[in-house]
């Protein structure tokens, strides 16, 4: 799709792309197949500035280690990048970043490292209802001659866990004072999005306000690092 912009205009795209921070990984991956080196350079360069803007955040942080990861080819970078999502309750990034920490330790010649980041996708996969990424985990782990029965449980509706990847981001820059305004400019998204993201969580987190919303997070940070 960017190449039929033509070689001129195809990365005017970025920084406006990606809209969500989890698919910047998917951006690597599809420039790493197609060995584009500068679709890869600008995706990098688009995911260190992020990072740059936003120090607190670790979805952004997260995002920016699994692109190194990638381009890299670096197991230390993808397990960051797995431990960031964790925290900040992105857990299909998560699920993406384990994937890829698999594959890598296989490259790398660790089949007993890399069935343990496919088990861990696959339980959490199932865990958030996400049917595709845990077809895929179990096919990565019958390849290595392991079959696995997980039961999954449905998907929760409100709380924490109920918060999509893009709700996640939005709620850590609420947290920390950001404005409507400066959540868009930081994530690339408009500040129309980031209202309707708002109105979502209230409804989710059962909140009425940007306050009460934050006091809900300084006490989750009591119980675990946000």
């Amino acid at each position: 799709m960017l190449r039929a912009f033509g070689d001129g205009e195809r990365l005017n795209l970025f920084p406006l792309f990606p809209h969500d921070l989890a698919l910047d990984a998917e951006m690597a991956r599809i420039a790493l197949a197609a060995e584009d080196d500068e679709l890869v350079s600008a995706v990098v360069v688009a995911s260190e500035r992020r990072s740059e803007l936003n120090p607190g955040a670790r979805s952004v942080q997260a995002a920016a280690a699994h692109v190194r990861g990638l381009v890299k080819q670096s197991r230390a970078e993808l397990a960051e990048a797995v431990e960031l999502f964790a925290e900040a309750g992105r857990r299909l990034a998560q699920v993406s970043a384990l994937d890829d920490l698999g594959n890598q330790r296989l490259r790398d010649g660790s089949p007993e490292a890399a069935i343990e980041a496919f088990d861990r996708s696959l339980i959490l996969a199932l865990d958030i209802g996400a049917g595709w990424d845990a077809a895929r985990a179990r096919s990565r782990l019958r390849d290595l001659g392991v079959r696995r029965r997980v039961v999954g449980v449905d998907a929760p509706r409100t709380g924490w866990a109920a918060l999509t990847p893009a709700e996640t981001a939005v709620v850590e820059l609420v947290t920390e004072g950001r404005t409507n305004r400066e959540i868009a400019e930081q994530l690339f998204i408009s500040p129309h999005t980031v209202s309707a993201h708002l109105r979502h969580v209230f409804e989710k987190m059962g909140v009425r306000s940007r306050v009460e919303l934050t006091r809900a997070g300084a006490e989750r940070n009591t119980h675990r690092t946000f």
